[in-house]
């Protein structure tokens, strides 16, 4: 079964749930802190969703990969230290200068890592795109590329990435049109991760969660 990842980005599904926590339809969870930095009970509620079974990562997503967040990197270690000592483990682009000390602490308690880079306009060149996968495999941890793919020829460069083989996991996902195909197939061809929303889409053609879960286990039954 591919491991879906549902996203969180509005403190109001959070609170929602914390007051009436039901089965979520995703195999990881993940916070993306950057769509409610001010809610204090995050790491509460975070907790609360794995202590029924359900790992939770945080991203606090840089504006200028598609995210919400404006602020300093200092700022964003005050959410992801706490993230890493207490959850499952986080998200970070794999180009920021917090790459390092994330890489460091989750190999010391051994929790996940996710060195990311989301491009919402087209999809780089190939070569670019496999040296941000070296980074984040010297990094030990998950490589994700997450491109937008505005012609077929730009899945087949994502794919191409999936035929090799790895030391480690990645992650690949082609976003808008042409890309939308790719979070149902490439699960199947390698990549180790497919992201679905549980309250509101995050990156164009994001399917729900619960359509992706729906989709891989209906595979199963046939």
């Amino acid at each position: 079964m591919p491991r879906v990842v549902g996203t969180i980005i509005t403190a109001e599904y959070l609170i929602r749930w914390s007051e009436n926590p039901t089965p979520l339809p995703c195999d990881l969870v993940e916070f993306r802190l950057d769509g409610f930095p001010d809610l204090a009970d995050w790491l509460r509620v975070g907790k609360q969703i794995e202590h029924q079974g359900t790992p939770v990562f945080v991203t606090v997503r840089l504006h200028r990969e598609g995210g919400k967040w404006t602020g300093g990197d200092s700022e964003r270690w005050k959410f992801l230290e706490p993230a890493i000592q207490n959850l499952s483990g986080v998200d970070v682009e794999v180009r920021s200068e917090l790459a390092p000390a994330v890489s460091k602490l989750c190999g010391e308690l051994g929790k996940l890592s996710i060195f990311s880079f989301h491009d919402f306009v087209k999809t780089p060149p190939s070569d670019e795109l496999e040296s941000l996968l070296a980074s984040a495999d010297r990094l030990d941890g998950i490589g994700k590329i997450a491109a937008t793919a505005n012609s077929p020829e730009d899945v087949e460069v994502l794919r191409s990435f999936l035929r090799k083989p790895r030391r480690a996991p990645i992650c690949i996902i082609g976003m808008g049109t042409h890309g939308r195909e790719t979070r149902l197939k490439f699960p199947l061809e390698g990549s180790c991760f497919t992201y679905g929303y549980l309250d509101v889409p995050g990156a164009p053609g994001q399917y729900s969660a619960q359509e992706l879960t729906d989709h891989f286990r209906g595979l199963t039954r046939a």
